[in-house]
């Protein structure tokens, strides 16, 4: 299902966050779902979505909707007393009341070594199901990325969407994603479906694990884009994410 936090400052006068702060967003939504005693661990286990002992990462989060802010270098002054944010997940009727009481009223730290604040869960509030269509545009909420690999190259190869042959990774992705939900393949061609741009892209760099050995810079895309495929497909990449890595804050979607 997918959820709106109401975050509130604790402390106003604390309010400067590091411009790159998706990945530690994203590490405090890992722990909150992964509580080995949580009620919420404990039924993601026993439905089958997560074999115990194994992290649960089918989640997808959106960037902070601040109504007031400033960027001053690689800061982000936050003006506004509350925020906002967007949390995606398995739509399962279930889940909601396990999620709701894992994040209500949760108070947490998020930032990095030089800034950080504290932020207090007001209110979480289920959001409305959509009608899902075989046509359907999406705006970016985060940046959606997708690799390629190549044989003999170490590292992935970042995808833009105005790659050629972009559309073919994308739907596999999709198809990963429904068979993760479901329990089975899709019985249409994972080609089959239809992508098309309907915005300029922007490119926006993430760094992950600032200032840790393992620190990485990926690269993801802001866009409007129009899929037609089966409704099914559409839903999975709504509730889980568009693209990779989208426990670490990419490819969160709304519909226009």
């Amino acid at each position: 299902m997918r959820y709106k936090l109401t975050l509130k400052l604790v402390e106003p006068h604390r309010n400067i966050l590091p411009v790159n702060y998706q990945f530690e967003l994203g590490s405090w939504f890992y722990r909150m779902v992964n509580q080995p005693d949580s009620a919420l661990y404990a039924y993601l286990v026993a439905s089958g979505y997560v074999i115990k002992g194994d992290p649960f990462r089918h989640f997808v989060f959106s960037h902070l909707m601040v109504p007031d802010r400033k960027i001053e270098g690689d800061r982000l002054l936050v003006q506004s007393e509350r925020v906002g944010l967007i949390f995606s997940t398995i739509p399962d009727e279930s889940l909601v009341p396990l999620v709701t009481e894992c994040f209500q009223k949760t108070r947490f730290l998020l930032g990095d070594r030089i800034s950080q604040v504290s932020f207090l869960v007001e209110r979480i509030e289920r959001l409305p199901e959509p009608e899902f269509t075989d046509k359907m545009t999406f705006k970016t909420l985060s940046p959606l990325h997708l690799t390629m690999k190549i044989q003999g190259r170490k590292n992935e190869l970042f995808l833009s969407p105005e790659t050629s042959g972009y559309a073919r990774f994308f739907y596999e992705n999709l198809h990963t994603k429904f068979r993760l939900l479901n329990g089975f393949d899709h019985p249409h061609d994972p080609l089959a479906g239809k992508f098309k741009l309907r915005s300029p892209v922007t490119q926006k760099g993430i760094t992950v694990q600032s200032g840790n050995p393992g620190q990485n810079k990926l690269i993801g895309y802001q866009l409007r884009f129009r899929l037609q495929a089966d409704p099914s497909l559409l839903k999975a990449g709504y509730y889980l994410g568009f693209g990779e890595k989208n426990h670490l804050g990419f490819g969160c979607c709304e519909i226009l």
